[in-house]
């Protein structure tokens, strides 16, 4: 689990059942952050800063890239991918360059960021009229029909895409837009290291759809022999082992987190148990270490399941650049978020009202107020040096 103030919505979801199919015509959770802050591993290394009612980029040296002038609304997305970065304006979309410069104009109802050469695109057409998705390359022409309820972006050379929007039409689609694993998929995620998440019994009713609280499954008839469990799945739509799951998490460095029963544990690549589920919660495997909670306090282990850093924080956030972002406070205290070094002692000693984790070697932060100034954010290093202070608006 995240950082639990981190995401106004998102409380379990990050780990506890892996990611919604990523462009659902209609979401099912509306996500509000605090911070701008870099949150695909797949986006370029520029950071977004705002200026009187304007954001702009700076590179991971803090130099501006782009000066504030564009309009981009809230703190999500707005990430550079491939060179280019989708931004909206009242024409339609279109994706400019590092420099501002509109490099390709789309048409279409909606368009997303770049993903191993490809883009999603929707167009509103069809009788009733509705949003179907499909894939755009870097000339901004459709080269996957838009024909699919909904779809994710590409990972390791595979899309997962709903069909119909109906029980049991999820699959996979290549880069030609043929079908790799034919729908027939009550649920699934995107790939990661060859592997994915799926739910192959059916038919199977999703009995947290609208909530944010992660996905379960149940058998959509009452009479019905399906157990609606999650599965591991290879490139060819086997399962890699028997075994079954009441939630998962992608696999990170050889091992993905899973729950049995109400205790997460993790399994390694077989599909075997690596780790015996004891835990309350677990985080994905990032340099080395994973975070698990015990006793309402979390910590971190390594992959043997021992204990680094002992479970005595409030909340945490995976390691990334050598630095896990913690909380050990109260949810009303200024300076509750810090960040600690992996022997657990505290990276710096700056503590911040609020912050996200550290990506391509910068991390942003709200900065306690003072009675001077008003809300401020930064971009700090690693070392915590403030690389760029601005207004936060």
């Amino acid at each position: 689990m995240t950082l639990r103030r981190h995401y106004s919505m998102w409380v379990k979801l990050g780990a506890a059942v892996a990611v919604l199919l990523a462009i659902p015509a209609v979401p099912g959770c509306s996500w509000s952050y605090r911070l701008w802050s870099i949150r695909s591993r797949s986006a370029d290394p520029l950071f977004q800063f705002s200026q009187n009612g304007n954001v702009g980029y700076i590179d991971a040296q803090g130099r501006v890239v782009l000066p504030p002038a564009l309009k981009i609304p809230g703190k999500f997305g707005g990430e550079f991918h491939e060179g280019l970065l989708a931004v909206k304006d009242e024409i339609g979309y279109r994706y400019i360059d590092r420099t501002g410069a509109t490099v390709l104009r789309v048409d279409a109802w909606s368009a997303y960021d770049f993903s191993e050469g490809l883009a999603v695109a929707a167009l509103w057409t069809g009788t009733p009229k509705q949003a179907r998705y499909g894939f755009i390359d870097h000339t901004g022409r459709f080269v996957i029909e838009p024909k699919y309820f909904s779809v994710a972006s590409f990972s390791e050379g595979l899309a997962v895409v709903e069909v119909h929007g109906q029980y049991g039409s999820t699959g996979y689609l290549d880069q030609f837009g043929n079908f790799a694993i034919p729908p027939g998929l009550t649920y699934a995620t995107s790939f990661h290291e060859g592997l994915a998440i799926a739910v192959i019994d059916g038919p199977c009713l999703n009995a947290t759809a609208g909530s944010c609280s992660g996905s379960r499954f149940r058998p959509l008839r009452s009479n019905s022999t399906a157990d609606c469990k999650f599965r591991f799945i290879d490139k060819t739509g086997r399962p890699v082992s028997d075994l079954r799951f009441d939630a998962a998490s992608n696999f990170s460095e050889g091992m993905a987190a899973i729950e049995i029963g109400k205790k997460w544990g993790y399994v390694d690549k077989s599909g075997r148990i690596a780790i015996e589920p004891r835990f309350e919660y677990a985080q994905s495997f990032s340099q080395g270490m994973a975070a698990v909670r015990v006793e309402g306090k979390w910590g971190f282990i390594d992959s043997s399941g021992d204990f680094v850093i002992p479970a005595r924080f409030d909340s945490v956030a995976a390691f990334s650049d050598g630095r896990a972002l913690v909380d050990d406070r109260a949810e009303t205290k200024e300076g509750a978020y810090w960040f600690i070094d992996k022997t657990g002692a505290a990276a710096f000693p700056a503590r911040f009202a609020f912050a996200e984790s550290f990506t391509f070697g910068l991390a942003a932060v709200e900065l306690p107020r003072t009675e001077k100034s008003g809300r401020q954010a930064a971009w700090i290093d690693t070392a915590g040096r403030i690389v760029l202070q601005f207004p936060l608006e």
